[in-house]
């Protein structure tokens, strides 16, 4: 037929929340990304965020850490229980915005887990306003922040072992895998805690570059347990409610 395009169907799809739910009935942790360049952002990866939030309060999840989420003065990381005030950057936007307020509507608490980086200190670990933008893209800096926010989670994490958390980031930080002499976030993370996270991509389905990208048939994770166990067994999600095993 003319003009009609036939594609193929994918298996193994299921909803966000589908996934949330079976998620949190396997790992304590679910740590989940939004696609972003630099301000530039995908609204679309926020919004399943949002979904993710409700889907697991389902399940009993009651935390959120965010790495955008200031520490406060004394570099307590939390409990968050307001919105917090800011004119500028990841959180004066209204889709982060929407994420947050649906955890805080329904009573859930905040985390910060993001490096704190000292205004006093040198340029490389100076306020990414001030600092030499060259110094806040090394490997060096790069990695440092990466630890100190694994280390930060640990601390989350430790401070209720038994209850589930919810981990918002951004691009490849939770990436399971070193990327060559880069260790990210979720890599160092299990290393740490001895935990194993669930890690949900969605960068796969993105692209900044303006070219023509084919939707990527995994629904989770880097290369690794997590997207080959979703590709090689069908399920079905339990529904909130169903015991963990």
């Amino acid at each position: 037929m003319s003009g009609v395009r036939s594609v193929a169907g994918v298996d193994g799809w299921h909803s966000v929340e589908g996934l949330t739910w079976m998620t949190f009935s396997r790992a304590r942790v679910l740590m989940a990304n939004k696609a972003h360049s630099g301000l530039r952002r995908c609204i679309r990866t926020r919004r399943v965020g949002v979904r993710m939030v409700r889907a697991a309060h389902e399940v009993g999840v009651r935390r959120l850490a965010v790495e955008a989420l200031p520490q406060s003065a004394e570099g307590v990381l939390g409990p968050i229980r307001e919105m917090p005030v800011t004119a500028s950057g990841y959180l004066a936007q209204p889709d982060v915005r929407s994420l947050i307020a649906a955890a805080l509507e329904l009573g859930w608490t905040l985390w910060a887990y993001g490096a704190a980086i000292p205004a006093d200190a040198d340029p490389a670990d100076a306020d990414p306003a001030d600092a030499d933008p060259a110094e806040l893209l090394s490997l060096e800096f790069t990695n440092r922040r990466e630890q100190e926010q694994a280390h930060n989670l640990c601390q989350i994490l430790a401070a209720a072992p038994a209850r589930p958390l919810l981990v918002w980031s951004g691009n490849s930080d939770a990436a399971k895998e070193a990327n060559g002499a880069e260790v990210p976030i979720g890599h160092r993370f299990a290393a740490l805690s001895a935990t194993d996270p669930f890690v949900i991509d969605q960068t796969v389905t993105v692209d900044f570059t303006g070219r023509v990208q084919a939707v990527d048939r995994r629904v989770a994770g880097w290369p690794g347990p997590d997207a080959r166990q979703l590709r090689r067994h069908r399920w079905s999600a339990p529904r909130p409610g169903t015991p963990r095993r």
